[in-house]
């Protein structure tokens, strides 16, 4: 299955870091963020990528190039501008349509999501649509219960909402492309939760909905990313590498001493 892996946004929530540099070639612990979202993919035997590029796109070609440092293929679809999720998608369309169907991975986001599993869920359910949801989301804020007299009885500071919620990804059939196509993406931006999805539901398409209790962390958010650059180096590394982290760590690992 190729993956998409959507990198085309400006990033602004991290300037002004985003600058200068485009949001999937941060830094963090040595390497690109975009460099560790693939590792974690190829660790699920994925080899076929198309990156969504726009914003300063040429340091991300110059970096990862045809993707042969790494045996993988990579292939890129480039847009003046943003297109939303689904419109870039849309602009893929010549890399994709020749696929049954094929995962989409934001370029901003490490996730722990088991790829394997998440393939054979959508291939079992056989929706149009299968989407990733992770029941670890922590909120940022804190929660307060309030009684009708304005006293607080309960207070959970981030608390873990035990909801949910989508991480990003997605495995979409190629039957998708005439339901984007019906926006006009050519003309606007199209986002796929609130735009695509919505018509699909009310069309009836089945959207699955894959659950699991996985990590994750946007990295478009300053605060994850201060959390992960800041945190100790093999702590980090073994976060941002995920199921690759046995590969990645064998690599940073200090010489044993020679006896």
């Amino acid at each position: 299955m190729k993956a998409l892996i959507l990198a085309a946004g400006k990033g602004t929530r991290l300037r002004p870091i985003t600058d200068y540099i485009p949001k999937p070639m941060v830094p963090l612990q040595g390497k690109p963020l975009l460099e560790w979202v693939l590792l974690h993919l190829m660790s699920y035997g994925i080899s076929e990528y198309v990156i969504a590029i726009s914003y300063l796109a040429e340091q991300i070609e110059n970096y990862f190039g045809d993707g042969s440092r790494w045996g993988i293929q990579i292939k890129y679809s480039h847009g003046v501008s943003p297109a939303g999720k689904a419109g870039e998608v849309w602009r893929c369309r010549e890399f994709l349509s020749e696929e049954d169907r094929f995962l989409v991975v934001p370029g901003d986001t490490i996730c722990h999501l088991n790829y394997r599993d998440f393939i054979h869920f959508h291939e079992r359910q056989g929706g149009i649509v299968s989407v990733a949801l992770s029941t670890k989301y922590q909120l940022e804020v804190g929660l307060a219960q309030v009684d009708q007299h304005g006293h607080i009885s309960t207070f959970l500071e981030k608390a873990n909402l035990n909801t949910p919620v989508s991480s990003g990804s997605y495995i979409l059939e190629n039957s998708i492309f005439p339901d984007i196509e019906s926006f006009h993406p050519e003309r606007q931006e199209v986002d796929l939760p609130g735009d695509v999805f919505p018509k699909l539901l009310r069309e009836r398409k089945d959207i699955n909905g894959f659950v699991a209790e996985y990590d994750w962390w946007d990295i478009g958010r300053m605060s994850d990313y201060d959390a992960l650059a800041h945190m100790p180096a093999m702590q980090a590394i073994s976060l941002l590498a995920g199921h690759a982290q046995t590969k990645i760590m064998d690599y940073y690992a200090p010489h044993r001493p020679q006896h």
